[in-house]
């Protein structure tokens, strides 16, 4: 009988003995994840909506696992293989080098046009395009690089134009700036020389007014453009003292550079980089669909949100969208023109 008892005893530690080793082959591995910074846990890319420290069921295989450190604005990452239960910590030695991004910023110092009372021009002063240029790179530091948390480095260079350039007049009441007229006098904006153009000129001066309801516009599918570049006019009402205005936009709606640049690269480019980004707002485009997303005015989150990849999804308590810092440290414009 004892026999009997210990044979059995034996058979059953053998079947538990293969089924934990069973389990341990088909078991999805835990992953602990620390930083030395709070921040935002991405996993391949995509947001996870948690923070660290926290803890994640990962499939076993190739993985990257990040975190966006929140006051130092960094981005750190690590190529992980992963087999078993493993802790992943990331401090700033895992921050890899950002991306360049390269814009040329264009300041207009006269432009010529067919306004409701005829013919006239409105134009800048060197000190006044000077203070454009400052405003334009007060948003790149405040904006541009801490949203995609520095995994962009923009390059800027300027060029001002003293030749005065004629308007282009879509409606009565729309002038713009088309990518041509640029062209005509500075042909180095071709593709692959620059991620965005940003051109730059007056919307009134006296009593000539090429006033209308917009602030900016940009084309929004670069590499569909002859220049295969993110281009993008800024009507700038400098009012009597350009200084005063700009100061409005610092503290009241710092975001509109960085939002015009957004239409160029968030309407069609990421998307077709293989990107999933939020859905279209009432007008058809992308970026206007902030209020959709229960975002308010002057949308610094929604900004922010979209360029971070955190933008929860329709529906959806536990699943993001937007841009993200994998996709800026992969591509640019500029290496889209040239590889297309």
């Amino acid at each position: 009988m004892n026999k009997i008892i210990v044979a059995i005893l034996a058979i059953a530690l053998g079947v538990m003995a293969c089924d934990s080793g069973a389990d341990k082959q088909t078991k999805t591995p835990l992953v602990k994840i620390s930083a030395e910074e709070q921040g935002h846990v991405y996993l391949d890319g995509q947001y996870t909506g948690y923070t660290t420290p926290t803890e994640l069921k990962v499939s076993k295989g190739e993985h990257v696992i990040s975190v966006t450190a929140e006051t130092s604005k960094r981005y750190m990452r690590q190529e992980v293989t992963i087999n078993e239960d493993t802790e992943v910590q990331l401090t700033m030695k895992d921050v890899p080098e950002p991306k360049v991004w390269k814009a040329l910023w264009i300041g207009v110092q006269e432009v010529i046009g067919n306004s409701v009372d005829g013919q006239c021009s409105s134009s800048f002063s060197q000190e006044e395009l000077d203070a454009g240029f400052e405003f334009f790179q007060w948003s790149i530091d405040k904006q541009f690089h801490p949203f995609s948390y520095n995994t962009t480095k923009w390059e800027v260079e300027r060029k001002d134009i003293t030749t005065p350039i004629e308007l282009h007049k879509a409606s009565n009441t729309w002038f713009t700036l088309e990518p041509e007229s640029i062209t005509e006098l500075l042909p180095e904006v071709k593709p692959g020389n620059y991620d965005a153009v940003f051109v730059f000129w007056r919307e009134s001066d006296g009593d000539c007014s090429f006033k209308s309801s917009y602030f900016g516009l940009a084309w929004t599918d670069p590499l569909n453009d002859p220049i295969k570049t993110g281009y993008i006019t800024i009507k700038f009402d400098a009012g009597d003292d350009i200084n005063k205005n700009i100061n409005w936009y610092k503290e009241n709606d710092p975001g509109v550079w960085v939002h015009e640049w957004l239409h160029t690269v968030g309407e069609n480019y990421f998307q077709n980089c293989g990107e999933r980004l939020p859905e279209k707002g009432g007008d058809g485009l992308v970026l206007h669909a902030a209020e959709k997303y229960k975002y308010t005015y002057p949308w610094m989150d929604w900004y922010a949100d979209f360029m971070s990849g955190r933008v929860k999804d329709l529906g959806s308590g536990n699943t993001y969208c937007g841009i993200g810092p994998e996709a800026f440290l992969k591509y640019t414009v500029r290496e889209s023109a040239l590889n297309q």
